[in-house]
């Protein structure tokens, strides 16, 4: 039986270390897609209520930014500084994963962050949806979607890596 091969030179280990990066580069990106916008609203004659234009629209990277129309924010502070710095942050620990393979510390690390964000983040944006001020619906939109999805594949590559790390992980001398 042959020892197990490196995991940082592997084919496996490339791809774990590419799917992370990937990931985390388009959380980066889905931050300047649309969060959360808000509208006004309006009764019809016929008493139904109808969506009016003029609200605003938030990205990931503005969501702690006032409302024109009531001067609510979607997210506290912390949340909005939690969203923004940690999306950061993956992706720095991504690209010195990428690069710096000796590190194994960093894989389970940035697997662990990774999924803290995601889970923080539906607490944390679980008060963007709502009426607001007089007749001013907030709804969240597609770009906290995907920031979810590129974050949890910063999870899966990381996580993967680790795996692979600490299966081809040498064999410790005192063991015999």
């Amino acid at each position: 039986m042959t020892a197990p091969q490196r995991a940082d030179f592997t084919s496996a280990g490339m791809g774990a270390r590419v799917v992370a990066l990937v990931g985390a580069l388009g959380a980066v990106f889905a931050m300047s897609m649309p969060w959360a916008s808000e509208d006004n609203t309006g009764v019809a004659e016929s008493g139904e209520v109808l969506l009016l234009r003029g609200g605003v629209e938030w990205t990931g990277w503005g969501i702690y930014g006032a409302s024109r129309l009531d001067g609510h924010r979607p997210v506290s502070l912390t949340v909005a500084m939690i969203l923004i710095a940690g999306t950061v942050l993956l992706a720095v620990a991504a690209w010195v994963a990428f690069e710096q393979t000796r590190r194994r510390w960093l894989p389970p690390a940035t697997a662990a962050a990774a999924a803290v964000m995601v889970i923080v983040s539906y607490p944390g944006l679980e008060g963007v949806n709502g009426r607001f001020g007089a007749g001013h619906i907030t709804v969240t939109e597609f770009g906290v979607v995907v920031w979810r999805l590129a974050v949890t594949a910063v999870v899966l590559g990381s996580a993967r890596l680790a795996v692979l790390q600490q299966a081809a992980r040498p064999p410790h001398p005192d063991a015999a």
